[in-house]
């Protein structure tokens, strides 16, 4: 994890620390390395390290939730509609931020590896129908604040074989499940040991050095412009949206059961005429909210 700033503070000497903010999530799964037996012996041509922001309870990177918090609990919890990437405003902001590696393979795969609290996770996804998809799905996997843009560092071509940095990896990955095994967690700091320290890390294997100075000068939609000029990208926001709109309206429908689950229950104690049209106030006030976070209407959904 860094901060806003993009500079490398690889060698940091600050003091190692115990703290909940630091340490490993015990109560999550050891992350994994997937990987493809199509992508097998081939190169890593172009690097790039992906950068997202990043809030204190993110429970990927670091988790510390302030007490004052908890007095504010909703009686429904909302379900916020997953955001489309390519809409969110570019715009850099003082956050903390999460750094990952995409990885461009030399047979149109692509790659993403990050380090969390739960140690590192490696992804490969291949060429589909759709040019350009298998880098955007490496890119979305990337941890971070649903509503905040990604940018880009771009660290050259690599041409480095890509089974010989897995087998790297897979000696770390053995350490950190033998950790996990023996503690139920894995070794994280937030402040030595964090996402931005290993993907300089990885960079280093790759280049034989690290950059003194990590330039995040491209947006999504500046990325593909400038990496991929012969992507039709109409095409892949087309299916990326409708994939969007269709989950959205699944969430939408979870939210009104749980709507409709909370007032019957409050419906179901022996209550006063008052206390009911309160209740159903109260019902109405929710439909609303929901109806304006994700634009959709609930009479459409309600008898589905």
């Amino acid at each position: 994890m860094g901060s806003e700033s993009s500079k490398s503070d690889s060698n940091s000497s600050k003091s190692d620390s115990d703290s909940s903010s630091n340490s490993g999530n015990k109560n999550g799964k050891l992350e994994t390395m997937d990987g493809l037996k199509e992508n097998e012996n081939t190169i890593i041509n172009r690097v790039w390290i992906v950068k997202k922001s990043i809030t204190l309870n993110d429970g990927h990177v670091i988790n510390f939730d302030p007490f004052f918090i908890l007095k504010f609990k909703k009686p429904i919890k909302l379900l916020n509609p997953k955001a489309n990437v390519f809409k969110i405003k570019n715009e850099c902001n003082s956050h903390f931020k999460h750094w990952a590696i995409i990885l461009e393979l030399s047979n149109d795969s692509y790659v993403n590896i990050q380090f969390g609290r739960n140690g590192f996770s490696l992804k490969e996804y291949n060429q589909t129908d759709i040019k350009g998809e298998s880098v955007f799905n490496s890119i979305i996997e990337t941890w971070g604040e649903d509503d905040s843009p990604f940018s880009f560092c771009y660290l050259g071509e690599a041409n480095y074989q890509y089974d010989k940095l897995k087998n790297t990896l897979n000696d770390k990955k053995k350490e950190e499940s033998k950790r996990f095994e023996e503690k139920g967690e894995t070794y994280y700091n937030a402040c030595v040991k964090n996402c931005q320290h290993f993907a300089c890390d990885i960079e280093k294997i790759l280049f034989s050095e690290i950059k003194g100075w990590h330039s995040f000068d491209f947006y999504l939609d500046q990325f593909f412009d400038k990496f991929f000029p012969n992507i039709d990208l109409g095409i892949l926001k087309l299916k990326y949206e409708n994939s969007i709109k269709k989950e959205n309206e699944e969430l939408f429908k979870l939210n009104l059961k749980i709507i409709k689950d909370y007032i019957n229950e409050k419906m179901n104690n022996k209550i006063s005429e008052r206390k009911k049209k309160l209740y159903e106030k109260e019902e109405l006030y929710y439909k609303e909210v929901f109806e304006d976070l994700y634009s959709l209407k609930c009479d459409d959904y309600l008898n589905e």
